[in-house]
């Protein structure tokens, strides 16, 4: 939480709006572009010429307001299916690619993407089945995304910006007053103030400086004002220990509460406590 008022007798917190949420959703627009760009209407399609020439092709229609697409195989004598592997070193992944091939005048060239290797076999199967028989045509495949499963995938994709949006309107804010003697908890909302709560300065047992040191060895720092039932009241996070300290000292003296500054073990151990006047 940060100090947003501020004067001799009185300060009030509130809870930042966290820029996570506006990061991750900016971060997120491309694969959200790209999953947008890739629904629509897919048909995989076949149908004879004459008696001896098939020609095949995949048409999709996107679902947003774009030109269609075909692909025309001609001239297609038999199907046969290919497996793409790719190993990522790094990772220790191993990932698979699964596609139906069409046999042509031109060469084996790949058609369409299957989701396992029994698909593409599969499908595979029944185009063979219909170039070595007599019917006129034949539908392959179709998949079109329901609009559950468009849902769904807006959702996961805009949860982040979502989330910061119900940040940004729904904000905790406490509010010390050392005229009143008490403290007061409530969360800001566009419809009013809810969720209030009166608190004593009898009712805080201590502000606590706290410093935490990562696996990387950064060391971090924050104020914690705690009541008297263990209930964390304010967390007050600094990039610095004088900064820290010298909100904890504020606190504390606004409070009439002992300060104790600690430190962790990995950069010493230091209690001290000093109470406020």
């Amino acid at each position: 939480m940060k100090c947003v008022e501020e004067s001799h007798n009185k300060r009030v917190y509130q809870k930042e709006v966290s820029c996570l949420g506006r990061f991750l959703t900016f971060m997120n627009l491309p694969f959200l572009a790209l999953v947008w760009f890739s629904l629509g209407d897919h048909h995989f399609t076949c149908f004879r010429v004459d008696q001896s020439a098939v020609n095949c092709e995949v048409f999709f229609k996107p679902l947003l307001p774009l030109p269609s697409t075909t692909k025309l195989y001609k001239d297609v004598r038999g199907a046969g299916t290919k497996t793409e592997i790719t190993r990522d070193p790094t990772e220790g992944t191993t990932d698979y690619d699964y596609y139906v091939t069409l046999k042509t005048s031109a060469g084996e060239q790949i058609a369409w993407s299957a989701s396992s290797e029994r698909e593409a076999q599969e499908l595979a199967r029944r185009v063979q089945s219909f170039v070595n028989g007599t019917e006129s045509q034949l539908l392959v495949y179709s998949s079109k995304p329901s609009v559950a499963l468009m849902i769904i995938i807006s959702l996961l994709v805009l949860s982040p910006g979502i989330f910061t949006l119900i940040s940004a309107l729904w904000r905790r804010r406490v509010t010390l007053d050392s005229s009143l003697y008490q403290i007061q908890e409530e969360y800001l909302t566009p419809f009013g103030s809810r969720g209030q709560k009166t608190y004593s300065f009898r009712d805080v047992q201590q502000v606590t400086v706290q410093a935490r040191t990562d696996s990387d060895g950064d060391t971090s720092f924050s104020v914690e004002v705690t009541l008297q039932s263990q209930k964390p009241l304010l967390s007050i996070f600094s990039s610095s220990e004088r900064e820290a300290r010298a909100e904890a000292e504020k606190l504390g003296q606004l409070l009439g509460r002992p300060v104790i500054l600690l430190e962790t073990k990995k950069i010493g151990l230091l209690n001290r406590i000093a109470k406020g006047t």
